[in-house]
């Protein structure tokens, strides 16, 4: 310290940054026990020493000049001084760097460059014992590649932000090629647990032998009676206020379909008698619908008793309206092992005791088609038109997944079941063929499977055995923050493991362009960012609101950074720390292609025609 040029003195001190002043611009650049101190501008560490063990480290953040007159007496004389603005970052005190100042310096402290060492010890470059990684180097100290410590890169939730076009695909695939390449002979990376959802084709540097990959649309089949309540939610969209009831109602009746043989057409019966009976309204309508529910009752005596209801007049034929009654109650009685007059209260307590599960989709419609029918029974005749959304999103789930996502095939359904045993490090879900809600759907259920297994594993061995990470790739698309007047959708599943994940070992990872449209409640948790350029005021605006870890003059700088620079900040990192992503061959697979490329081949190929 007493032979190091100092470069300046402190000329204004605040909590949040201090001014420095400098004198001398020739002295900033010097030589200090052979090695070689150069300023290079903005993002430079600086250290002022509050005592020969204890140094305050600041991190310069702007430069500026103005003029000052050369004495008091001759104010007509001006001289131009260089001032620098500097970030508190934290104190080295007895050889180790802490995050953040307990002091701060006074106006007239001297200001150095910050020492070689000194840096190795911000950086944790001396990182020995620990499974470490590196993804580039320092921007303003481009010899320094700082080492992250992996339990604690990976310990906490990530995100990975930045606009299209600034680096994100490269530097996750940076990070997880650094993962493999830098795994330790002692170290099983099959044990890892990558789960990744890649909605571009982005994902295919890695190296193939330690990856499972997975065209959703194509190679596996969900068991769909291991849907939740919150996975049909997710999957077809209801509203809240009619919508919603009428799913789960639907649900719950296509599951006694599925458990009771003869359920449907009792109950088609017993809606054609209860039709009979009470409701009011046009009787050539009344007639039809009636008809259409008992023309399948497989009964000779319902058959017969149904010739005698006439479809000009829309009634029964005198006399035999008694024999259509008993008919039906006969039928009723005999298929559901009660009486008619006790339907009612037996549905009831059947639906209330069965669950939202159903094993085929055409169950799932006629489940909504029997509600239907009990609402309309009841003089609710509005209940198909409020639901017509509802019927259109069923029917196109039945048109596009009955033969791939939701088939019965037990060979698809065999391979999605040993691919969620995750017996590889690395497992790739190719959904770029899913639209957002279908995204929200097979990601949730996906992460419900996983954080079931992990809570079953604490409760009956006391420890969880296996730790995942979930990279959700372009996560505004369907983990979003939802406005009220948007449809209802559940965020519960990936709420809680933001919450309660970290204690079951899941760890989610989030790369999006669009931090705004984020969940509020998931960003919250994450405690380590990697920021690339990012230009909306909203994503910024929701930044600031978000990562405690960075300052009005970082924030201002992530929207000027180059493509493939990061502003690395959080609980993995000693400092915020802008990093030059050295992944240039990682890069290729999201390169946006140029125009004149394209029609430059074209021409070309006109030519030789």
């Amino acid at each position: 310290m007493k032979n190091q040029n100092s470069i300046g003195v402190i000329s204004k001190a605040f909590t949040n940054k201090v001014v420095i002043e400098i004198s001398n611009k020739e002295k900033i650049n010097h030589n200090y026990k052979g090695d070689l101190y150069l300023f290079e501008g903005i993002n430079t560490f600086i250290t002022i020493y509050n005592s020969n063990h204890q140094k305050f480290i600041y991190q310069v953040t702007g430069l500026y000049e103005q003029e000052k007159p050369l004495m008091k007496e001759e104010e007509s004389k001006f001289s131009d001084r260089l001032y620098f603005e500097a970030a508190p970052l934290g104190e080295i005190d007895e050889g180790k760097f802490e995050f953040g100042l307990s002091k701060f310096p006074m106006i007239g402290d001297y200001v150095y460059l910050t020492l070689t060492e000194d840096i190795n010890t911000i950086l944790q470059l001396k990182i020995q014992n620990n499974f470490s990684l590196s993804i580039g180097s320092m921007a303003a100290y481009d010899s320094y590649y700082p080492r992250f410590n992996v339990d604690e890169l990976f310990s906490n939730h990530m995100s990975i932000l930045g606009n299209t076009g600034s680096g994100k695909s490269t530097t996750v695939r940076k990070l997880l090629n650094e993962v493999i390449e830098s795994t330790k002979p002692d170290i099983n990376i099959d044990s890892a647990n990558f789960v990744i959802f890649d909605v571009h084709d982005e994902y295919n540097s890695l190296p193939e032998a330690r990856i499972t990959e997975v065209d959703v649309q194509t190679d596996v089949a969900i068991p769909l009676a291991t849907l939740s309540k919150d996975d049909w939610i997710n999957l077809v969209q209801p509203s809240p206020g009619v919508q919603l009831p009428v799913l789960l109602n639907g649900l719950r009746l296509g599951n006694l379909i599925s458990k009771e043989t003869h359920f449907n057409s009792w109950i088609n019966a017993y809606c054609a008698l209860f039709m009979y009976e009470n409701v009011q309204t046009d009787v050539v309508g009344k007639r039809t619908k009636i008809v259409n529910l008992l023309k399948d009752v497989d009964d000779d005596r319902v058959q017969e008793a149904l010739r005698s209801y006439s479809s000009q007049f829309g009634s029964i034929r005198n006399g035999f309206e008694e024999e259509f009654v008993d008919a039906l109650k006969d039928f009723i009685s005999r298929e559901s092992e009660c009486r008619y007059e006790e339907c009612k209260e037996v549905i009831e307590d059947l639906m209330e005791e069965a669950d939202c599960s159903v094993d085929d989709l055409s169950k799932l419609e006629t489940g909504i088609n029997l509600v239907f029918l009990f609402e309309e029974i009841k003089g609710n005749s509005q209940v198909r038109s409020h639901c017509s959304t509802l019927m259109t999103r069923i029917d196109n789930l039945i048109a596009t997944y009955s033969n791939s996502l939701f088939d019965n095939d037990q060979e698809k359904i065999n391979v999605f079941r040993q691919i969620v045993s995750f017996d590889k490090g690395f497992t790739i879900f190719k959904v770029s063929s899913m639209d957002d809600d279908d995204l929200l759907f097979f990601t949730g259920y996906i992460l419900r499977i996983i954080y079931n297994k992990q809570k079953d594993n604490r409760r009956d061995n006391g420890h969880i055995g296996e730790i995942f990470h979930f990279i959700f790739d372009e996560a505004h698309k369907y983990i979003q923050e939802r406005s009220h007047d948007q449809p209802l959708y559940s965020l519960k599943v990936f709420e809680q493991i933001s919450k309660e994940g970290r204690k079951f070992g899941i760890f989610m990872i989030l790369v999006s362009q669009r931090p705004g449209e984020l969940s509020r409640t998931v960003m919250s948790q994450c405690n380590n960012f990697i920021l690339h350029r990012i230009r909306n005021n909203i994503d910024l605006d929701q930044m600031r609101k978000s990562i405690p870890y960075i300052n009005e003059s970082q924030l201002t700088r992530i929207s000027y950074l180059r493509t493939g620079s990061v502003l690395m900040v959080g609980e993995a990192f000693s400092v915020p720390m802008e990093v030059i992503v050295s992944g240039s061959e990682y890069g290729e697979y999201s390169r946006t292609i140029s125009p004149s490329s394209i029609w430059e081949r074209a021409s070309d190929e006109g030519k030789e025609v």
